[in-house]
């Protein structure tokens, strides 16, 4: 019962939020969000958090991450009681609530932009337990999707407002694409057709490959022309420290692979482990690929870590999101950027 007071009342005040602040500029009068990246809380009291529904919770939400080369979980749980949330957590990134009651329909509801600006709040709602673990095992991947696109928004945010302008100008004036490569990114390697940004850690690797090419009438959304081409590209420009050695897909781990559209626009992504081949490093990646039709064009944009000793899930966030800002002539959303004196 007391979940379910608390959680009227966060709604309660959430709505005298939004409407104050829908009279005076709206999500700009709100505060930015608060936690790490990846990080979830649930609203829960203790013996409920130990019960099944908790477990259950924790079994969906802490599962492993596919496609990493080490065991990390999807998000990092923090259980909260009722009343801490209502004094102290309000702000948080990535709430979730239980709410359960005969009154309730058996749903998964989202609120964003509630206590604060990009945050995410979910309930889980039922007559009772059973229909609240019954939803998890049922829509349990779209939870995950949802956090998963909040937390890429929020990196895409920060990058739009922290970019190299130089890099981004380049982009945009020779090479005909908007992508909002980091301030602390550098530009590696330009040639006809690729580039290659990284920003480097004593420990760690994050890398944007850019490849685009004439499609010659051929359609290479399809997952076997992307490996094949992601290979021949890496195998002549991605080489490794020792001769003889460059970066290929590793396929004894299948590759994961989906068509979705985005902007107007249709887009394949893949993702899977890259190994060096004759070599000994390796690491995850995620790849997109789509038809730039003003310039008659396939672009392929490769987000690659290498951190063989630190974990690996926020890094590939990170340049997922940088890969996900792409944007063409042709698209509404084109940002112009004054190159730094």
């Amino acid at each position: 019962m007391k979940n379910i007071v608390y959680f009227i009342t966060c709604i309660l005040l959430a709505i005298i939020t939004q409407s104050c602040g829908d009279s005076g500029g709206g999500q700009a009068l709100l505060p930015n969000v608060s936690g790490s990246s990846g990080e979830v809380l649930v609203i829960l009291d203790k013996a409920k958090w130990d019960g099944p529904v908790g477990r259950k919770i924790q079994e969906v939400l802490s599962a492993p991450i596919d496609k990493l080369p080490q065991a990390e979980s999807h998000f990092d749980l923090v259980n909260v009681s009722p009343s801490a949330f209502a004094k102290l957590y309000q702000t948080h990134r990535n709430v979730i609530f239980v709410d359960t009651g005969q009154d309730k329909e058996k749903q998964i509801t989202y609120q964003e932009n509630t206590f604060a600006f990009s945050q995410l709040l979910i309930s889980l709602q039922g007559r009772n337990d059973d229909e609240v673990i019954d939803l998890l095992g049922e829509e349990g991947q779209s939870i995950i999707n949802k956090i998963n696109i909040s937390e890429r928004d929020r990196w895409i945010r920060v990058y739009k407002q922290s970019l190299n302008s130089v890099i981004f100008n380049k982009l945009r004036d020779e090479h005909k694409m908007n992508i909002h490569i980091p301030a602390n990114y550098s530009l590696d390697v330009e040639e006809k057709g690729f580039l290659w940004f990284s920003y480097e850690t004593p420990t760690t690797t994050q890398a944007i490959l850019i490849h685009y090419f004439d499609h010659d009438g051929k359609n290479y959304f399809n997952k076997d022309s992307i490996i094949n081409i992601r290979n021949n590209m890496t195998m002549t420009k991605v080489k490794g420290p020792t001769m003889g050695t460059y970066m290929v897909i590793e396929d004894m781990v299948p590759v994961d692979y989906r068509l979705f559209r985005f902007r107007q626009r249709n887009y394949a992504e893949m993702r899977g482990l890259w190994t060096l081949e004759n070599g000994y490093m390796g690491g995850p990646f995620i790849n997109l690929v789509t038809k730039d039709e003003v310039n008659d064009r396939f672009v392929m944009l490769d987000g690659f870590v290498y951190a063989p000793n630190d974990k690996k899930r926020e890094l590939m966030r990170q340049v997922e999101a940088i890969i996900y800002t792409v944007s063409f002539p042709d698209e509404s959303e084109i940002v112009i950027t004054p190159d730094k004196k």
